[in-house]
């Protein structure tokens, strides 16, 4: 029996061969994107981890990465997901299914007891929304929750840099106010949802379209995940904005190396 998501219990038990098959769709967009991924042997085979990456506007850009992931380790890493795949039962359930929880501090600190991988983006929407170019620029603020949860765990962090998944579109208006149309007035998801955007973007169908309709139809954009060495937290809580630094840059080094 599934268990439910909740802060205090993570979903347990999810049947890879499953996932597996729910992600295999995604072999066509990884294609279509000539996907690669680089320094898969960093990735523990056993024990918990924290793989951290930067957000791109590719549509489930994480989703094309798990995929990547399980075929190469055969470890299923569990998502750290937007409370808005769980607002309704059909994505719930999809997300359940390939592995993701909810996003909370609880959750990941409980997959981490058992031994999982997990998957952050801690840039998460704004990230993907911040700039009208196609740039990796990584700035996750005060956004430093994983790296606490190292710090108390002793679980490494091992960065993974997503390059290129900014370059299927181009975006030609901040979408402040369709944003605010979309999920305030007519979604109504409340104040934690106040600063999403909705910009106009051109893809592959080359006529502005809000982004929220153009994410489906990305440009031919050649992207590449590459993982980096971990990262082994100090056990000390005062570092933890130090420690966060010392990810992010990890992260900008690994954008900027040569391809």
């Amino acid at each position: 029996m599934t268990m439910p998501v909740s802060p205090a219990h993570p979903q347990r038990g999810v049947d890879v061969t499953r996932a597996r098959r729910l992600l295999a769709p995604w072999a066509v967009r990884q294609r279509y994107h000539r996907a690669r991924l680089e320094g898969a042997e960093r990735i523990p085979r056993s024990g918990p981890a924290i793989l951290v990456s930067n957000h791109g506007r590719l549509d489930f850009d994480a989703l094309i990465l798990i995929r990547m992931l399980l075929a190469a380790t055969g470890r299923l890493p569990r998502a750290m997901a937007d409370g808005l795949w769980f607002r309704a039962r059909a994505t719930a359930a999809i997300a359940r299914s390939i592995g993701a929880v909810e996003g909370s501090r609880a959750n990941a600190r409980a997959l981490l007891e058992a031994d999982e991988l997990i998957l952050t983006y801690p840039g998460g929407v704004r990230e993907i929304l911040q700039s009208r170019f196609g740039r990796e620029d990584i700035d996750w603020s005060d956004r430093t929750g994983f790296a606490q949860l190292a710090i108390e765990t002793g679980a490494p962090v091992i960065p993974i840099a997503s390059i290129g998944v900014n370059n299927g579109f181009f975006f030609i208006s901040s979408g402040r106010w369709l944003g605010h149309l979309l999920y305030q007035r007519i979604l109504r998801l409340g104040d934690r949802y106040r600063d999403y955007r909705d910009p106009l973007a051109i893809g592959l169908i080359p006529v502005p379209l809000p982004y929220s309709v153009a994410v489906h139809f990305p440009l031919p954009c050649r992207i590449r995940y590459r993982v980096g060495a971990p990262v082994k937290p100090d056990t000390h809580l005062s570092a933890v904005e130090p420690f966060a630094g010392q990810v992010e840059d990890a992260l900008r080094a690994l954008v900027a190396s040569p391809q």
